[in-house]
């Protein structure tokens, strides 16, 4: 990954529990990927909210977002930060609350009707017309994969697992004014990127995203 390549040497800015970890990874891509994102996000930081990158910290646990602290002890507030990789794409965000963020590549899925009709809702398929349209495939794929990725980027935000939510719909997402929308996706060439946040994301003047309004709901049965 190009990103990882311009980073520093990793021992001069991750944390002794990001090198554990990044020590037990085998596959280099994954390797790379979580370097690449490790930087990212502290570039991100020291942009919005000062420092040099390599001042600020990040947690390492597997199975919970980083939690991001500066060295000078100087943010007094909570920093939230959200990493997703597909591939060769990256993406991070930062917020001072909480915040989720996916990317995946556009790639044909294998039996993508079975696979829209079990993770998305009538409501979702209403919005989006194009889940349903077979004489567009790029289309199709594009409509499943903002819902795929606003999902993932939900779970991040608040918490779950991939598997029951997705299977069990348990999130529901249809198009919205960026006014009330408290999710963003963006098309870029061969990748989909989705933000989810815990309140409204009217404040984020990024060209060319589209709205939309997640919310949990029950399901019967």
């Amino acid at each position: 990954m190009a990103f990882a390549a311009m980073a520093p040497p990793v021992s001069r800015w991750m944390s002794p529990e990001e090198l554990a970890r990044l020590a037990q990874m085998r596959a280099q891509q994954r390797a790379e990927q979580f370097a690449a994102g490790r930087w990212l996000a502290r570039r991100l930081l020291a942009v919005t909210l000062g420092g040099d990158a390599s001042e600020w910290l990040l947690s390492a646990a597997e199975d919970a977002p980083p939690v991001a602290t500066h060295t000078g002890g100087a943010v007094g507030m909570p920093i939230f930060v959200s990493i997703a990789h597909s591939g060769d794409h990256l993406a991070c965000a930062v917020s001072d609350m909480p915040v989720g963020v996916d990317i995946e590549a556009l790639q044909p899925r294998q039996h993508l009707g079975t696979l829209i009709e079990a993770t998305t809702t009538d409501a979702e398929r209403a919005a989006l017309p194009a889940l349903l349209d077979q004489s567009d495939a790029e289309a199709r794929m594009v409509a499943f994969f903002q819902l795929w990725t606003l999902k993932e980027a939900w779970i991040k935000c608040h918490g779950g697992s991939l598997f029951p939510t997705m299977m069990g719909n348990l999130v529901e997402a249809v198009p919205a004014p960026l006014a009330s929308a408290n999710g963003l996706t963006w098309r870029r060439k061969d990748a989909v990127l989705a933000l989810a946040a815990a309140a409204p994301v009217d404040e984020v003047d990024l060209p060319d995203a589209q709205g939309w309004r997640l919310e949990a709901r029950e399901t019967v049965g």
